[in-house]
């Protein structure tokens, strides 16, 4: 069972059999998160609770459900997929930041209502803002242990069971040991006593650990209290952790992973001070402080920093993945400039999904090579309007002809984590086409090349993957750069590139995408993206280093539209390119392609 299949089985019966549970638990309505208990985008299917109540099949979002409407609340990511998949006659589609979800509980609940939601599911910041906007109605918030959701969900999928494993040393390029002391003393600079962590990857990145429970991102799925002298509770399912397996578990004592509210109501005694993050927290932590006596800050996660800010080791490891993903890409490439044509000519045009599964044939054969770093996008003509559209498994939309194909994609090695955007055209895009992805290269130009002082945001470099889109009246409906993880999660905080204000410097040692994009519904997608680590330019001054280096398309491109600076960025990273990949091992069919595609502007 995937998320699409739960997703796609929704009925209207399920929503009258969660609606008779929350009667049941005496509950006016359900707050539905897409999230899970480790505040992740990436969760099991067991917990593809939302895809279960709504039918929708992103991976972000919020549903509340109450006993007589219910809404749906996405991102612009998702706001044509939400529409094409969702009964809009059961739930009102909104956005999520402009039409946030305390606005709409504050206009549709009724005076003295209960509004349930987990407590270790939704986060401090969401869960003061829709206490904020229960005020004048006198309704309240009821944190719930038994979810309604999973009481009417029969056929719930079983938690998984894979082995847990250490990542070496040569892989880390730090002891556990180390890392924990540089959180306690952390924790000790903001004189506090506790750290309540349920962020998965930041307990594996803290233990040199990693797992398999969830697909695409290999760790498993842990819950940890972190004492100022490091000490470590870890909450796990023991079976996991095969005692033969050297793991660097000195100081850590492992408890079961269902004790961990019964410890975090305990360990927040009266007199200490407890640190919760006020996104990636549980606020079951601020309601057990708040019960027990206990100082809780809501602050930033001084380990979620610590793991942003990646040693030598992680980001040659990182350079090395990239690499590899790039020799995949170019083969794929490759395969794809002969297969097109031809299949369309004799008939049997290349679907989407048959292209995702050349890619995994084709990483399959890497070194170090785990898994995807997520689902591929492989998305023809109007489904790359869809931002995270999936295509069917071996089926979807044909390539070719004058469709823009956009593929994002990205693997998971031993080494680090990739992930890539590539648009081309197999046939002959249109000028306006061309005009849209000519803005969209320059934006990325804009924004690689932008050297800023140390203390920036990403939000203040934002607008300069925008700008040239903003004076033709276009824009995208999704942030322009996130951190990718070592051998971690695709998607990685705190560091962030969009509109959205997030209060975290770039730092030397970042990892962060740059991923301009444009979407005309009904007809195509343009994005293109590439890997950039933070990089000291000159003192009290940063600038962005590529990692990811493979051939942007330039049959999409309007050249006379690029500066002359632009023009040499490019040609040199398309040199870059050509120097990285191109050698004897590579089959000729493979350098021919990459000569082509790296080729000057002028040539």
């Amino acid at each position: 069972m995937t998320r699409k299949t739960i997703a796609a089985g929704w009925t209207q019966e399920r929503l009258a059999k969660l609606r008779t549970r929350m009667q049941q638990q005496y509950l006016d309505a359900l707050v539905i998160p897409r999230w899970d208990a480790h505040q992740s985008e990436y969760v099991i299917e067991r917990d593809e609770l939302l895809a279960w109540a709504s039918g929708f099949s992103g991976t972000w979002g919020l549903a509340i459900v109450t006993l007589s409407k219910a809404a749906l609340f996405v991102d612009g990511r998702y706001t044509v997929q939400a529409s094409g998949e969702v009964d809009t006659s059961s739930f009102e589609i909104r956005h999520l930041y402009d039409e946030p979800p305390q606005r709409w509980l504050a206009e549709n609940v009724g005076k003295s209502d209960v509004i349930g939601f987990d407590p270790l599911v939704v986060p401090p910041q969401l869960y003061s803002s829709m206490k904020a906007a229960l005020e004048s109605k006198n309704a309240r918030l009821s944190a719930i242990t038994d979810n309604p959701v999973a009481g009417a969900w029969k056929d719930r999928p079983a938690a998984p069971t894979a082995k847990a494993f250490a990542l070496a040393l040569d892989k880390t390029g730090e002891r556990s040991s180390s890392k924990r002391h540089r959180l306690a003393a952390a924790l000790a600079e903001r004189d506090a006593d506790l750290l309540v962590e349920t962020q998965s990857d930041n307990v594996a990145w803290l233990l040199n650990l990693r797992g398999r429970d969830i697909p695409d991102n290999p760790f498993l799925q842990t819950f940890a209290l972190i004492d100022r002298d490091g000490g470590v509770e870890l909450f796990a399912d023991h079976d996991k952790l095969d005692p033969k397996t050297d793991f660097e578990l000195e100081n850590v004592e492992i408890m079961p992973k269902d004790q961990f509210m019964t410890r975090l109501k305990e360990r927040s005694a009266a007199q200490s001070t407890v640190i919760v993050d006020p996104k990636f927290g549980p606020s079951a932590a601020l309601l057990a402080a708040s019960a027990s006596g206990a100082t809780a800050k809501v602050e930033p996660n001084p380990l979620t920093l610590l793991k942003a800010r990646k040693n030598l080791k992680e980001l040659n490891g990182i350079g090395r993945a990239c690499k590899t993903d790039a020799f995949v890409l170019a083969h794929l490439f490759t395969w794809l400039e002969d297969e097109v044509p031809k299949a369309r000519a004799e008939g049997r045009p290349l679907l989407e999904g048959q292209v995702e599964l050349k890619l995994q044939e084709l990483r399959e054969q890497q070194e170090d090579y785990v898994e995807p770093s997520f689902r591929p996008i492989s998305a023809s003509g109007p489904n790359g309007a869809m931002c995270h559209y999936n295509a069917p498994e071996g089926g979807g939309a044909p390539l070719g002809g004058d469709a823009l194909y956009l593929l994002d994609t990205g693997g998971q090695y031993l080494t680090g984590t990739t992930d890539t955007t590539r648009t081309t055209v197999f046939g002959e895009a249109s000028e306006a086409q061309k005009l849209a992805y000519t803005l969209v290269l320059k934006g990325h130009i804009a924004l690689a090349t932008q050297r800023f002082p140390q203390g920036t945001k990403g939000y203040q470099l934002d607008a300069f993957a925008r700008q040239h889109l903003w004076n033709e009246g276009l824009d995208y409906d999704h942030g322009t750069g996130h951190g990718v993880g070592h051998f971690l999660s695709v998607h990685e905080h705190p560091q962030r590139i969009g509109k959205e204000p997030v209060e975290v410097a770039l730092e030397e040692g970042m990892t962060v995408t740059i991923e301009p994009g444009h979407y005309k519904a009904g007809e195509y997608g343009i994005r293109i993206e590439n890997l950039f680590h933070v990089i000291v330019d000159e003192e009290g001054w940063l600038s962005f280093a590529p990692m990811m280096y493979f051939p942007i398309c330039r049959k999409l491109l309007r050249s006379e539209l690029l500066t002359a600076g632009e023009i040499a960025w490019l040609d040199d990273y398309h040199f870059q390119s050509r120097k990285r990949l191109i050698g004897p091992d590579l089959a000729p069919p493979v350098c021919e392609w990459l000569e082509k595609s790296t080729q000057p502007l002028a040539y």
